[in-house]
C-alpha cells in the first residue's frame, strides 16, 4: 500500500519504452525499479558508487517478481515506491510499488533480492554496518 512507503522515485515515462499504442513495455519497470533502487541508496548521503568506492562493498540483484496491476503510458511521471522488506545476514528484499504521479492505483508490485558480494573473490559477503543502515532508513 502507498502510505507504506516513505521514499519515491519520480521516473518519467520515455517514447522508446512505449509500444505502438503507447504502453510501457512489461520489462521496462524492471528498469524503472533499478533506477529506484540507486536513487534510494543516494537519499542516504552517498551514492551506491562511492560506498563500492569507500568500503568496496557491492551487491548482487539475484531475483525479482513483478506483478502487473494495470497500465502505464507515454510521457506518464511515475512514482516508484522503495523499502526494505527484510534484511538478512548477506541479503535483503526491497519492495517497490509503482504509481502515476498524483494517483492511488497501484500500476506494478515488485520485490527484488539482493546479496552482499566480493568482486575480488566473486563470494557473497555480509551485509557492511553502513548498508545496514542505509536499509533501516
Amino acid at each position: 500500500m502507498k502510505e507504506d512507503y516513505t521514499f519515491f522515485c519520480p521516473v518519467r515515462v520515455r517514447y522508446n519504452e512505449v509500444d505502438q499504442q503507447g504502453i510501457v513495455y512489461n520489462g521496462t519497470y524492471f528498469t524503472y525499479m533499478d533506477v529506484a533502487f540507486g536513487e534510494f541508496i543516494r537519499s542516504s548521503g552517498r551514492p551506491y558508487q562511492d560506498i563500492v568506492k569507500e568500503t568496496g562493498f557491492e551487491v548482487c540483484h539475484v531475483k525479482s517478481t513483478i506483478e502487473f496491476c494495470s497500465s502505464a503510458f507515454s510521457d506518464d511521471l511515475l512514482d516508484v515506491g522503495v523499502r526494505a522488506l527484510s534484511v538478512g545476514v548477506k541479503s535483503f528484499t526491497l519492495g517497490f510499488e509503482i504509481y502515476r504521479h498524483g494517483e492511488d492505483t497501484l500500476l506494478v508490485k515488485g520485490e527484488c533480492v539482493y546479496v552482499g558480494y566480493c568482486p575480488g573473490t566473486r563470494t557473497s559477503r555480509e551485509l557492511t554496518p553502513l548498508m545496514r543502515r542505509i536499509l533501516a532508513h
